[in-house]
This record gives C-alpha cells, structure tokens and sequence, in this order.
C-alpha cells in the first residue's frame, strides 16, 4: 500500500476515533448534568415558585409551582413537601384563617373599605387569588329553591338603633343580590300574626333575628336551619353580640371613677317583661351596673322607662322634682333614654361635670348631638359579621358560630 493511502487512513480512523471519544464524552456529561439536574430539582421548584410568587411572572397561574412539587415529592432540609389538594370550593372563613385575620376583615377587603391597611388588604386579596375563592356566593352551588331574599325580625323599626342596624344590613346584602323583608314585632299583635304566619320567614334563604328570643317567635315549630342572632345569644344558632352584663359592669365603674363621694346614683332603664318579646338585653345590663354599685356600697335609685326620649324625660323628672343638692350620677341603659334625661337636666338647669355625671349605651348618632357620654355598640362590625356568618352557612357550614364584640366608652360632655 502507498504510503499516501497508508496516511489517509490513519487520518481517517484518528477523525473517527476523536468523533466518538467527542460523542463519549457528550454522553457522560448529559449523564452528569441529569444526575446533578435531579439532585438540585427541589431547589429549582423552590425558585421557581419563588419568582412566581414574587409576582414576575404574572401572566402564568399562581399555583404552577405547586404543581411541580406534585411531579417530585421531597421531603428536605430546604423543607418542600407534598402539597394537599386545594379545596375546590373555598370559602371565606378559609381566605380568614390563612391571612390570620377576622371574617369581617376579609369582607372589608372585598367591599374596598377604608378601615383596612394596604399591607392586610394586599395579603388577604393574595391568599383570595390563590385559593380562588368568589365573593360571589349566588355563583356558588346554591339550591334551586333559594328565592334571593332574607328575613329581618326586630322589635321596633321606630328605635333608632334597630332602623340603623336595618339599613346597614340592606344595603349589605343589596350588593350580593338579595333582597330584605323586615317582621317588625311593634307589639303583641304583630308577634301572634308572625306565629301564625311563620311560612312567610321559612320561604326566605336566611332569618336576622335582632334582640329577641328564637323560641317566642318559632315556639313549637322548628326553626329554619339558618338563623344569625345579631344583639342576642343562643347556642343552638350563630350569634354576633355584646357582652351587656360588662356593658353594665363598665358603666357603673365610670361613674364611680367620675363622681364625688357624696353623689347620688341614679339607674333609668326599660323594664322588659317575662314575655315573648324578652331579650334579657338590658336587664342584663341593670345586673351588671347594681353588681358593681353593690359591691361598692352605693344605694341606687332605679326607675323605668319607655324605649323613647320623653321616656327618660319623664322617668327622671319623677325622682328629681326640683334641683337636688347633691351630685346626680346617672345610667341610662340607651341613648333614646338618655337624650331625655339630659333634656331634663338641662331644663332643671343643671352642668355637667359640675351637677352630674351621665352614661348611656349605643352611640347613635343623636348621643353625638347631645354630647352624650355613651358606651358604643358596634352595629356596622355586628352587621357585616353576621351576613359572612349567613354566607359561611350558605356555603355548608353546619356548626354554630358566635361572636362576642367589644363595647367601649365614647366620653363626651357629660
């Protein structure tokens, strides 16, 4: 063989020999790069999840990094764990628990309130994208026979605070829909025709039962599975109110801490009777404020009136029949009748702070107008709590919930 042929196929099996020791080593460096791809691969979900989570890549879905997790479970020092399934249908009290706030926050968050900070507000509306929660409960698996409309049963739409707590809860559920039909239990009429009509409430979605008993109103029929006590308490039902025998206690603390020694006290409330329309409400109230008097050694005068201002004007002008010598200190078990009784001293000619010491309960907004030293009821909080109760339940919850709202003194002139 010529030694040109020789050299040509030295050349050639030399190219082949350095081809495949190339292919070789590609090989074992694939190999290489898997085996440290599946050593790294928790790593990689983690930031992978990291960068969307952070919000960089926002076109793709939140949850594409839990996902992955669900490809290669791990369990490791960088802690990435099999994730549980997401809950198809999650509800409010779920977004609540993960931000760690309240219902009622979460509800303020969906409705643009201003009583929210922009850190929680950003925080819950991230945990809503992720779970994928609708505010929209009508777009929920609702049953067909649902007609759209709540039940509202109050003692007396003419007091103030029930006619507010009515509108705040109207327009509340307006927005999601529904529509409000309001029971006002005037006297006992109205109840006896509610008796005897209860189908009327059991055709609503819901009942709102403010400050009065489940059982005078049902009696010996069952009641509807969803009803929200707001300003009461039973633990057959869910339930938002104030603690109003330490409403009482406080009452009577404020006027001890500002009065002088030798005042006399005074407590005007409503008397409720032992009857179908008994809520307990003020006369738990009444025990609170004489527990505490009693256990400071001060005698009370106590005196009964209607739930109206001539009613306090009334009740304390039969007890100060002319200007007492003494420092008049004075509970009015609400603002209605607290407004008369200021009235009454003012026309007696009487200061406050300097002849007597006035407390009553609600902040309405005519106790501003008096400046009127008042304990406030939460009526917005109360309302906005109660419909997320009814919302939670529409959407299967089954266990009764309650909710126990502080009470604060809002001190003005007297």
């Amino acid at each position: 063989m010529e030694k040109g042929q020789k050299l040509f196929y030295l050349l050639g099996w030399g190219a082949f020999a350095a081809i495949c020791k190339l292919c070789f080593f590609a090989v074992l460096c694939k190999m290489v790069f898997f085996v440290m791809f599946l050593n790294n691969f928790p790593n990689l979900i983690c930031f992978a999840n990291d960068v969307l989570n952070s919000g960089f890549l926002r076109g793709l879905p939140l949850n594409v990094g839990l996902k992955l997790r669900y490809i290669y479970n791990y369990d490791s020092e960088v802690n990435i764990v099999k994730e549980k399934k997401r809950n198809p249908n999650p509800t409010i009290k779920d977004v609540a628990r993960l931000a760690n706030v309240g219902i009622a926050t979460v509800s303020r968050v969906l409705n643009n309130s201003e009583k929210v900070s922009e850190k929680t507000k950003e925080k819950v509306l991230e945990i809503i994208e992720e779970l994928g929660y609708s505010p929209n409960i009508n777009a929920r698996t609702l049953s067909s026979k649902n007609i759209n409309s709540l039940s509202f049963v109050t003692p007396d739409m003419g007091n103030e605070f029930y006619g507010i707590m009515y509108s705040l809860l109207e327009k509340k559920i307006s927005r999601n829909n529904y529509r409000l039909i309001v029971f006002p239990l005037i006297d006992q009429i109205s109840l006896e025709k509610i008796k005897q009509n209860t189908d009327l409430i059991y055709q609503t979605d819901g009942v709102f039962i403010s400050s009065l008993s489940v059982s005078s109103i049902f009696q010996n029929r069952i009641p509807p599975k969803k009803i929200i006590l707001i300003d009461s308490y039973d633990e057959r039902f869910d339930s938002v109110y104030v603690d109003n025998y330490q409403v009482g206690k406080t009452a009577a603390q404020y006027l001890i801490n500002n009065s002088p020694a030798n005042s006399t006290f005074y407590l005007v409330t409503f008397k409720e009777l032992n009857n179908e329309f008994t809520s307990f409400v003020f006369k738990k109230r009444d025990e609170g404020f004489l527990e505490v008097m009693e256990e400071h050694n001060k005698k009370v005068n106590v005196i009964y009136s209607d739930l109206l201002w001539d009613g306090g004007y009334k009740a304390i002008g039969t007890l100060i029949k002319r200007r007492p010598r003494k420092y008049s200190s004075i509970f009015a078990t609400c603002d209605m009748i607290g407004v008369g009784v200021k009235k009454y001293l003012e026309e007696m000619n009487m200061y406050p702070k300097k002849d007597y010491s006035l407390i009553a309960v609600d902040n309405l907004p005519i106790s501003r107008l008096f400046q009127l030293t008042t304990i406030r009821q939460p009526i917005s909080e109360m309302v906005e709590i109660a419909y997320e109760m009814f919302v939670s339940s529409m959407e299967g919850r089954e266990k009764a919930e309650h909710y126990k709202l502080e009470a604060k003194i809002v001190e003005r002139e007297t």
